[in-house]
Parts: C-alpha cells; structure tokens; sequence
C-alpha cells in the first residue's frame, strides 16, 4: 500500500496489519530456533513494537521515524559445547536454503561467522555464531507505512504489564499481540 493508502486506514486497520506482521515473524522465528535448538532461548528484541522506518536497509522515499516502521525481534542461545564453528553457521543456512530462500554464509572475522537469508515475504534473517557459543539469531522486516507513535502506543496500552518482564522462553513462545478490543491496561506509576 501506499503511503497515502496507509493514512487513510483507521488506525485500527493499521493495528490489525501489524499485529499480523508480527505473528507470522514469531512464527518464522521459533522455526529457525527449532532448527538449532528447541531448548530455551533469551530474548533479545521482543518484536511487538514498531521502530521508526528512516535510514534502516529498506527505507522507501520520504520515511520518516513517525510516519512509517519495520519490526525486529530477536533471540540467543548458549550451547553446551558450541565454540563457533562454521559447521554450527552451516546447519541454519542449510535450514534457510531449505525454504527456498536466498542464503549466504560468510566469515565475519577470524573467530566469527553470519548467516544472512531473505525470505519470499521479504523479511530478513541473520544468525551469527561465536566463539564463546553464544548464538544469537534476528528477524527483521521490510519498512511499512504507519503512524509509529500511535501505533506504539495502541500496543503497548493492551499489553499487561507482566508480560514486559519475560526475558526467556521455548521457540514458538512469545507475548501474544493483543485485539484492538482488549482494554487499556493502566501500568504501575501512570495516573490513570
């Protein structure tokens, strides 16, 4: 759509096509997870809210941080006995190839490797293995037309404040993106 499409939608069409952005990146994410491991992993970027579409990869003419967005989320992982070998890169750009996308793997530096995939959908992945074992793997999306603010804030208010505090889970786990309908939740501090 286009920008001037975009603005024209209420905002809770804009919310709607988020939340369903975001659902199917957390899909994609915990099936490249299961890919290395389906033990617990520690989040990095929880995904569930926009940041502003200027300057990022995709950027299209005339975004800016408030009038457009792209999600990112991401997730790491320490292995027993992973030491950041390139067999370990190796297994996810198997994993990426597999689903038919565009794949590369390469040498970072001495000691470090990056796996990079672009899927049909157009969102992106990067997996990077060191070697202290910490793996770390990231989903981002294309840039999106959106009010970044507003929508930040429909999101956030509907989310339980609880909810922010989780710092690990299985793949497939994540904070559900909430309806447009559910009530505005009042966090601690505010003067609602």
């Amino acid at each position: 759509m286009t920008q001037e499409e975009v603005e024209r939608l209420p905002m809770e069409r804009q919310f709607n096509l988020l939340g369903g952005r975001y659902v199917r990146m957390q899909e994609m994410l915990a099936n490249a997870q299961r890919a290395v491991s389906t033990d617990t992993w520690t989040w990095g970027s929880k995904g569930f809210g926009p940041t502003g579409g200027d300057g990022q990869r995709w950027s299209m003419r005339g975004a800016t941080s408030k009038n457009s967005y792209y999600l990112n989320m991401s997730r790491t992982i320490k292995l027993p006995g992973a030491s950041g070998a390139v067999e370990d890169a190796e297994l996810m750009a198997e994993y990426f190839e597999a689903q038919g996308w565009s794949t590369t793997l390469r040498q970072v530096d001495a000691r470090r490797y990056r796996v990079e995939a672009m899927t049909d959908e157009g969102f992106w992945f990067e997996y990077q293995v060191r070697p202290h074992g910490q793996y770390s793997l990231g989903l981002y999306s294309k840039v999106f037309w959106g009010d970044t603010y507003a929508l930040t804030f429909a999101i956030v208010d509907r989310i339980p404040e609880e909810r922010f505090g989780i710092e690990e889970s299985l793949p497939g786990e994540y904070t559900p993106f909430p309806k447009w309908s559910d009530p505005v939740v009042p966090k601690t501090g505010s003067s609602e």
